[in-house]
């Protein structure tokens, strides 16, 4: 009886999918580009403000800046005035993870923003409490 439930227990281990994530929690989805004419759309724009937990006006503000390229949102897409290249968009949207959701003390993603006094934005874990002010 207990071998036949040792070889059932192997079988049922043999037939379980490996796990494909990296194990970490917080994982970036892949950014979904358009081009139409001279504008870029960035069509999952609202699932990657709502992985990183952000407002999407500020996500597009920063953007906007770093590419130098005018934005509007439109429903749940950001959409570019210009061309912008894929790679490029990618690395300006990891690099706003880094300085305005990753957490500068423990490196975790758990942070969200508050404004202490009238301008001044403090980046706050929920993980560790450690408070960082931002500047955006």
């Amino acid at each position: 009886m207990k071998e036949d439930y040792d070889n059932l227990l192997e079988r049922v281990y043999k037939n379980i999918p490996q796990r494909e994530a990296s194990g970490e929690r917080f994982e970036l989805p892949d950014i979904e580009v358009l081009e139409q004419g001279t504008k870029t759309l960035v069509r999952n724009f609202g699932d990657v403000c709502s992985v990183i937990r952000r407002e999407p006006a500020m996500v597009a503000k920063f953007l906007s800046k770093e590419l130098a390229v005018p934005s509007s949102i439109d429903g749940k897409r950001l959409i570019f005035n210009g061309r912008v290249d894929n790679r490029l968009l990618a690395s300006k949207i990891q690099d706003f993870v880094n300085k305005f959701v990753r957490c500068k003390v423990c490196k975790r993603y758990d942070t969200h923003i508050e404004t202490v006094e009238r301008n001044v934005k403090t980046l706050i874990c929920e993980a560790c409490g450690a408070r960082a002010p931002v500047r955006l």
